[in-house]
């Protein structure tokens, strides 16, 4: 019975696992790598069997033997992320062939801490365990990535085992190679290498001598923006641990993080500037300045972290860091920023390969031959593109230079015609017009001072306003020096026009000479000086002697002219006037005198006029009007009169009249209001004058002030 038992147990075993557990296993099985004569790269991922050891415990001896060959399973993606779990991979490799073939391993990833293969047929002179966490010359060629040089002998069958364990991310990256396409492939990386950074030092040397050459900022951020990115590009490939610090185990392993986090930072940093964000975008501006020092700082902390953690945070702030540079720049575009379109076009790209890479980078998606490289294709776009956009940005910056200059020459022959036509009115003025500093010596002085007191500029620059009062004998002229004396003290204690009456002395002729003096300040960008206007005064007696006057005059259309009517034709309201209400009666006439000239005879609108102020080209538009021979013939006609109980004034031009109505009801209020830089004539009047009456074409206005009120 027992032997019964055991003929059917060793009957039933082998069916059960050749139907049953070996059509299981095969779930779990990988097929094994077939060598050819030629192999150029071929990722082998799919042919691997994976182990994970999370807790580091399995012997290695135990896994060697085959023990836990059961275990294994098959890869089911390229990419194992960030895991602090040790891998274990199996390799069935075959080699079909009647002769002995050499081949090569390559890992096509420089930041894995250690490999080590194992296995009967390695050869001696292979080393078997390699990584950035061992220095760069322990391993079997001087190439940037990991390769162990390999042999199989002919119709042969051989199993690999591969242990991976690393801080950074874990891709499956292993790739074969004969012998001849191991050549080509490091042949062709190094030509694509020194074409990317052959790109990235020229684009970084010629911005350095265009900021040599014009100092803009945005210029010398872009050489910083431009090395960093370069730096990282140099450690992530391996070639920074290859040729500057083979020996630096640590800085290899940390520098990665560091210029992952810089770069952002010079970035952030140059695209505040290049979108002129301070001034277009205020608070944009200040949070990315503030995202920026962020990462900086977070870039300085991670070496005070773990390798993992310090590369899990720079790269996860990466992405926000690439879309907040995005996003300024659609806010720039919005904004209608030149330089937005080259920005924004340009950095998508990098950006885009940023992001890719990142992803890849944390697992989310597959490493491919287009997502390892998508940060070198998205920075050479970048640096192409954007190149375009300085070079716009140069010829936009040349032709703003050649507007400036000649913007600058039209405003240096304003400018000198401006001064032109102030030394014409300044020089052809009735009065006595004197320029003083602040402390009140005399600065220029007009042609009046020789024609009403005698004295040239010569005789009085540099003395002081007193020295010019009449000294004779008696108090009188000590009095005239402490009243001036105390009107100085009222001008620089309010800093408003300080108007009075004193005798100055004459050069020629030794007797006094009764003036109105006229002190104002007027301000310049850093100075300030004094204006004394002095005015000659006919006798009183003269003006006692007047009951009545009549005067008609005819005036041509230039401004100046207004100034010397409105002063004779109220120059006898001293009568019955203080010099206050004489002055505002002087201002208002002369102000409808200059709208008859202006908005009558010359026809120039309250736009036009508006615009031109505005432009800072008047005084040439308003010449322009005036030998325009529709105009420069018309003439405005002032009536005057004058007697005990009141004083009215009549002006008529020969314009087409306006709607008086409309500018009657206009307030101050309005007018400040609305900005305006001129208007204010007819509300002068209509405080000064008791009535105002226009005629219906509104091309007459009389004014009438009562005298005995």
């Amino acid at each position: 019975m027992r032997n019964w038992r055991i003929c059917l147990k060793r009957l039933v075993c082998p069916i059960f696992v050749s139907c049953f557990l070996l059509p299981l296993s095969s779930l779990f099985s990988a097929p094994p790598l077939v060598l050819k004569e030629s192999m150029g790269g071929e990722s082998i991922w799919q042919n691997l069997q994976v182990l994970e050891d999370p807790n580091l415990n399995f012997p290695m001896d135990e896994v060697l033997s085959g023990a836990k060959d059961s275990a294994f399973k098959q890869v089911s993606s390229p990419n194992f992320g960030f895991s602090k779990s040790r891998f274990w991979f199996k390799l069935d490799v075959q080699n079909p062939r009647s002769e002995k073939l050499d081949w090569f391993l390559e890992y096509n990833f420089p930041l894995i801490d250690e490999v080590e293969i194992y296995g009967k047929n390695i050869p001696k002179s292979t080393k078997t365990l390699l990584g950035d966490s061992f220095p760069f010359d322990e391993r079997n060629r001087d190439y940037r990535n990991i390769i162990f040089p390999l042999e199989e002998n002919p119709n042969s069958t051989s199993t690999y085992y591969i242990r991976l364990q690393s801080e950074s991310t874990i891709p499956l990256s292993i790739q074969v190679y004969t012998n001849k396409e191991m050549i080509q492939k490091m042949n062709k990386e190094q030509i694509i290498f020194g074409l990317f950074y052959g790109i990235m030092f020229v684009m970084a040397a010629y911005n350095l001598f265009i900021y040599i050459f014009t100092r803009d900022k945005s210029y010398l951020l872009y050489v910083f923006f431009i090395s960093s990115i370069s730096m990282f590009h140099f450690v992530n490939n391996g070639l920074a641990f290859q040729y500057l610090w083979p020996n630096w185990v640590w800085w290899a392993n940390y520098s990665l993080p560091f210029f992952i986090c810089f770069s952002s930072f010079t970035g952030l940093v140059f695209a505040t500037n290049f979108l002129f964000l301070r001034k277009n975008a205020a608070k944009l501006f200040q949070f990315m300045m503030y995202f920026a020092y962020f990462m900086g700082l977070v870039g300085v902390s991670t070496f005070f972290f773990s390798y993992r953690f310090g590369m899990i945070l720079s790269i996860g702030l990466t992405v926000p860091s690439a879309f907040i540079m995005i996003f300024s720049g659609v806010i720039a575009f919005i904004k209608k920023i030149r330089t937005s379109r080259y920005y924004l076009i340009a950095w998508s790209f990098f950006l885009l390969g940023v992001i890719l890479y990142s992803l890849k980078s944390l697992g989310v998606l597959p490493d491919n031959h287009i997502t390892r490289w998508t940060i070198q294709i998205g920075t050479a776009l970048e640096v192409i593109l954007l190149s375009l956009g300085l070079a716009d940005r140069i010829n936009y910056l040349s032709r703003s230079l050649k507007e400036s200059v000649r913007d600058l020459s039209h405003a240096k022959t304003k400018i000198e015609e401006s001064e032109k036509r102030f030394r014409e009115i300044f020089q052809g003025s009735e009065e006595v017009i004197l320029m003083l500093d602040e402390e009140f010596s005399v600065i220029n002085g007009n042609r009046a001072l020789s024609k009403i007191l005698g004295f040239r500029l010569d005789d009085v620059k540099g003395k002081k306003l007193t020295d010019l009062l009449y000294k004779g004998k008696g108090h009188q002229s000590d009095l005239n020096t402490i009243l001036v004396n105390d009107k100085i003290t009222d001008l620089k204690m309010t800093g408003s026009i300080i108007n009075f009456k004193t005798a100055f002395a004459q050069k020629y002729v030794k007797e006094p000479k009764e003036m109105l003096c006229r002190l104002q300040y007027v301000v310049f960008d850093e100075t300030r000086e004094v204006i004394a206007t002095l005015s000659p005064e006919i006798e009183d007696t003269i003006i006692q002697l007047i009951d009545s006057e009549k005067v008609e005059l005819a005036m041509n259309n230039y401004l100046r002219n207004a100034e010397l009517v409105s002063q004779k034709i109220t120059f006898q309201l001293a009568k019955y006037l203080n010099s206050i209400e004489q002055t505002e009666v002087r201002s208002s006439i002369r102000e409808i005198i200059i709208n008859a000239v202006e908005h009558g005879n010359l026809n120039i609108s309250f736009e036009e006029k508006s615009k031109a102020l505005i432009e800072g080209n008047y005084l040439e538009f308003l010449q322009k009007r005036q030998e325009d021979p529709r105009y420069r013939d018309k003439k405005v006609k002032i009536e005057y009169t004058f007697n005990k109980d009141y004083v009215a004034y009549r002006v008529t031009d020969e314009g087409k009249g306006f709607d008086h109505k409309k500018h009657l009801e206009r307030s101050l209020e309005k007018l400040n209001e609305d900005n305006a830089q001129h208007g204010r004539g007819i509300l002068m009047a209509k405080s000064v004058f008791q009535r105002i009456e226009y005629n219906e074409k509104g091309n007459q206005v009389s004014l009438i002030k009562y005298l005995n009120q």
